[in-house]
């Protein structure tokens, strides 16, 4: 069946047997549709979990559990005359490309795992949920109210989607959003966001997770966060009202950090109260998206005091250069700033 290549490759991709050419297209395809995009990622966890049962050994019927899996699929996702894989012809028949055992096994456990969860879509009888999405393209903000009465403001060039029963209460992010979550019974409200995974009961705070940055910021106005790598609990953090941390991507570690302002986006204020300057500037270059250098170091550590409402760049740099008398100057796209760290000591 034609679309079960994309099943295919998800397995080479896993098993890191997959081409560069066949990975942009296996991207391009979970990047095209949330259900998609859920599909991958489930796939991908249950694989990282399935790994450290390796040596066990694990009992399915193998054959009924792909047949089945095809036939839901393509349910999903009816056969449309796609194009071939880069390289590949169209074959007549069904081509198997034979893989070692540990890895054909473990992969037939990831399907049969997720045949019996019926976690997403794919697997549907006709009554389970299709996945809502929302985006927020550039310069506009979306304000969303979810199932369970949880309401969410999504930042430009952000997307929030989440099972429309939303029975889980588990919604994945890309961009940034502010959330304001109810309670229910102890029920907890998880977003997964670019490797991370921030878990709340009932609270507020803001998490960003642009694909092109470098770290996913959780920062906590009201309630208590755990911010963990996803599916690592070894790897996780607890977070109090007023507090933040990071995912670092490349590291896949989580640590606190201070993070100033960061729902100015939402409320157009900045509010520095004995803010060092390192975290001054981190805030004016989210807000204002431009960039800022300190060109004496010893100048981070010092403390910077102020409110903006609706503020201008100008208007902050000029208050910055007064109080702190910093000499502000600009090259090409670059506010830079120096001064005497001593002043502020």
């Amino acid at each position: 069946m034609e679309n079960t290549k994309y099943t295919d490759l998800i397995g080479r991709f896993l098993s890191g047997e997959i081409t560069a050419d066949e990975k942009a297209v296996l991207m391009a395809w979970a990047d095209a549709d949330s259900a998609n995009r859920a599909f991958f990622d489930e796939m991908a966890r249950l694989w990282s979990v399935s790994g450290e049962y390796e040596e066990e050994v694990f009992t399915t019927d193998i054959e009924t559990a792909w047949v089945s899996f095809e036939k839901k699929f393509e349910q999903r996702f009816p056969s449309g005359g796609g194009e071939a894989l880069p390289g590949e012809e169209k074959p007549e028949g069904k081509v198997i490309r034979m893989r070692p055992m540990r890895l054909v096994l473990r992969y037939a456990a990831v399907l049969a795992a997720l045949l019996a969860a019926g976690y997403w879509i794919f697997f549907s009888e006709g009554n389970s949920s299709q996945m809502v999405s929302f985006r927020a393209g550039p310069g506009e903000r979306q304000e969303l109210t979810l199932p369970d009465g949880s309401t969410v403001v999504l930042n430009e060039n952000s997307e929030l989607s989440y099972a429309e029963a939303f029975e889980e209460r588990r919604a994945r992010l890309t961009g940034e959003a502010f959330f304001q979550v109810t309670k229910r019974n102890g029920q907890t409200f998880t977003i997964d966001a670019e490797g991370a995974t921030t878990t709340v009961l009932g609270t507020s705070f803001n998490v960003r997770a642009y694909p092109s940055e470098k770290e996913v910021e959780v920062s906590v106005k009201t309630g208590k966060v755990a911010l963990q790598k996803a599916e690592d609990q070894n790897r996780r953090i607890i977070l109090q009202a007023g507090q933040a941390g990071i995912y670092d991507k490349r590291k896949e570690a989580v640590e606190e950090k201070l993070i100033s302002n960061a729902d100015s986006w939402k409320t157009s204020r900045l509010d520095f109260n004995s803010i060092p300057l390192e975290a001054v500037v981190e805030a004016l270059e989210r807000y204002f998206h431009t960039n800022i250098e300190v060109a004496n170091p010893k100048l981070l550590n010092c403390s910077f005091n102020g409110e903006f409402v609706q503020p201008e760049l100008k208007e902050v740099l000029d208050d910055l250069a007064f109080t702190m008398m910093l000499e502000v100057e600009k090259k090409e796209d670059t506010y830079v700033l120096n001064g005497d760290a001593s002043l502020c000591e």
